[in-house]
């Protein structure tokens, strides 16, 4: 690489390992990285390989691994301080704690819940996040306020619901606030801070959601161009309550293809039980799926069949979706979705588990995949944006024995099963870093 007429560029030398392909990792430990001013690699290889270029300003770390930044796909903000409120099922869970807290969740409450969400999805190396946000347009305001001050990326939107509110108001004036909410927030911050943040018009689930709202949701994204994110098929009562809801729809699927929300920027999350027909349509459509296994085992709500989804071209990446899942750590929701995939062993002799260099994926390339970044972000490879994590990975194995002197696939494995215990250094968006805001 010639880098002599280059300049502003930062160089670090360190471990480094990224996603190759969804079955292949690239391992290097005694590698070098370099970004330019605007924020994409110029160089990832090998130290020995390294640009010979005095103007670089070399940083060592020669114990830390630098990772692509994690793409969570779905979360829900307001929901965070619930967490870890076992022993119900989803519709139940959602009245006794989830509504509530999201009922509470006002202007102030956004001002310091806020700050402080983004700041835990930094220490958990979330560097790109899919979240939804309360019916309060105010307060989804509000946390936008705060995303662009975090510099991460996040996408966001009002929930919307008609029925089932814990709004005061009437169903009509909920779909009127749903609509008109959605709308001035996507104008005032779908692209904002160069790209970084954007909007995603969304319906909470059809449970919650008259036809009338779900038509006019599918309208405005169509015109703004916005993300479309909602729920499906996650758990069997609400598979029932839908049915009963949309008489005329052929299943779950099928309501949301009579609303009109199907397409490339939508984003279903769970997406448990699905037919034939309903894998047929969301891959026509181009619509994606987050896969939440931590959530879908804290709810008893199933396991989603990943391989059937690959079997007719559905990309999904994956989601913490707290509060359903108990945290945010990326590593907890990869070995979650390990565990439930290899739990089905009591039903199928070789059940199909996804291999741990495909989950890594599914949390970095595939989650900006989901979100029509593939070509940009998730890997570290020259001409990507640098949204990179440097971990400190000491004690992950027992005993404090040094994780980079593996091979690369104990590696991975190591920080899947144990990552939980490695710790965020340092951590960048677009070239920029974040450290400063990350508190200890």
């Amino acid at each position: 690489m010639n880098v002599a007429s280059q300049k502003n560029l930062t160089g670090l030398r360190c471990a480094w390992m990224t996603s190759v392909s969804e079955e292949e990792v690239l391992f290097v430990k005694d590698g070098a990285v370099v970004w330019d001013e605007t924020g994409h690699f110029v160089f990832v290889g090998e130290w020995g390989h390294r640009p010979l270029d005095e103007a670089i300003a070399w940083d060592h770390r020669p114990e830390s691994l630098l990772l692509p930044g994690f793409a969570d796909v779905h979360a829900h903000l307001p929901q965070y301080p619930v967490v870890a409120r076992a022993g119900h099922e989803l519709l139940p869970w959602l009245n006794r704690f989830v509504f509530p807290a999201e009922k509470a969740f006002s202007l102030s409450r956004a001002r310091i819940h806020a700050p402080r969400f983004y700041q835990e999805l930094k220490r958990n190396g979330i560097t790109t996040s899919v979240l939804f946000s309360s019916i309060h347009e105010d307060s989804t305001h509000e946390c936008f306020v705060h995303a662009e001050d975090s510099g991460l990326r996040i996408v966001l939107g009002q929930m919307m619901m008609d029925r089932l509110s814990y709004s005061a108001l009437s169903p009509a004036r909920c779909l009127a606030a749903a609509i008109e909410g959605s709308e001035r927030l996507c104008a005032r911050w779908h692209g904002a801070a160069d790209g970084r943040l954007r909007y995603a018009v969304s319906p909470r689930f059809a449970v919650a959601c008259s036809m009338e709202l779900m038509e006019k949701a599918a309208v405005l994204a169509r015109q703004t161009g916005a993300f479309i994110q909602t729920h499906l098929s996650e758990n069997r009562e609400e598979l029932r309550v839908v049915a009963e809801l949309f008489p005329g729809a052929p299943d779950y699927t099928g309501v949301y293809e009579q609303a009109g929300l199907l397409g490339e920027r939508t984003l279903m999350g769970h997406a448990i039980y699905l037919n034939a027909r309903e894998r047929s349509v969301l891959a026509a459509s181009g619509s994606k799926v987050a896969h939440c296994p931590s959530s879908n085992l804290f709810l008893q709500s199933g396991v989603m069949d990943w391989a059937a989804l690959d079997a007719v071209g559905i990309r999904w990446g994956l989601g913490n979706d707290v509060a359903g899942g108990p945290e945010l750590s990326p590593w907890e929701v990869m070995k979650a979705a390990f565990y439930a995939h290899a739990s089905r062993v009591a039903d199928k002799e070789r059940p199909a588990v996804p291999s741990l260099a495909r989950l890594f994926h599914a949390a970095t390339a595939g989650g900006a995949a989901v979100l029509g970044n593939e070509a940009t972000v998730g890997k570290l490879a020259p001409d990507y944006v640098v949204d990179a994590v440097l971990w400190n990975t000491t004690g992950t194995l027992p005993y404090d024995e040094p994780l980079l002197e593996r091979a690369a696939d104990e590696i991975l494995s190591t920080l899947v099963f144990r990552g939980s215990q490695a710790k965020v250094e340092q951590l960048w968006v677009q070239g920029k870093s974040c450290h400063s805001r990350i508190t200890a």
